[in-house]
């Protein structure tokens, strides 16, 4: 597995495939590209995305280890709630079940090899680039870009600070 480089920097804590399903709005290509991870941590959140993570998905049933009994009696009293959330994610089309499973739940850091980061706050874009942005025919591809840039300028923002 090849690892990142030592320069690479999260753009935000937004995952770029919730940006990309936002654009693209074809379920079966997300679903082919980028799985239904994104989809659950965003339907979720960090509090959530920490003690509990997707581990697989089979013909529409999505496998959660746990990090404790506790926490899968929460999960499994919300699993309908949980589920209707990713599922009105376009990545989380397809899921149709949810099961959970106490079990050792990796942290991101130990799955991506990756150090923990500061998550990096949107900045203004320069005026050229949001011009050239606006130009973009297609409203939600535009939106996604223009957050992206702005993603962007606030991680320039934060690089030139550190300097």
């Amino acid at each position: 597995m090849a690892r990142r480089s030592k320069q690479y920097e999260p753009i935000g804590v937004a995952h770029i495939g919730t940006l990309l399903a936002e654009a693209i709005r074809d379920p079966a290509r997300i679903r082919a590209a980028l799985g239904v991870w994104p989809a659950w941590e965003e339907a979720v959140g960090p509090q959530v995305a920490q003690a509990a993570r997707p581990v697989s998905l089979r013909t529409g049933v999505l496998t959660v280890h746990v990090k404790n009994t506790v926490w899968m009696q929460e999960l499994y009293q919300q699993r309908q709630s949980l589920l209707r959330k990713v599922q009105a994610l376009p990545a989380g089309s397809a899921v149709h079940e949810l099961r959970f499973r106490v079990a050792p739940v990796p942290t991101v850091e130990q799955l991506s090899g990756a150090e923990p980061r500061e998550p990096v706050r949107p900045a203004p874009i320069p005026y050229e680039v949001a011009k050239q942005i606006r130009t973009v025919p297609n409203p939600a591809l535009r939106g996604v870009m223009l957050r992206v840039a702005s993603r962007w300028a606030g991680l320039v923002r934060a690089r030139e600070g550190e300097d």
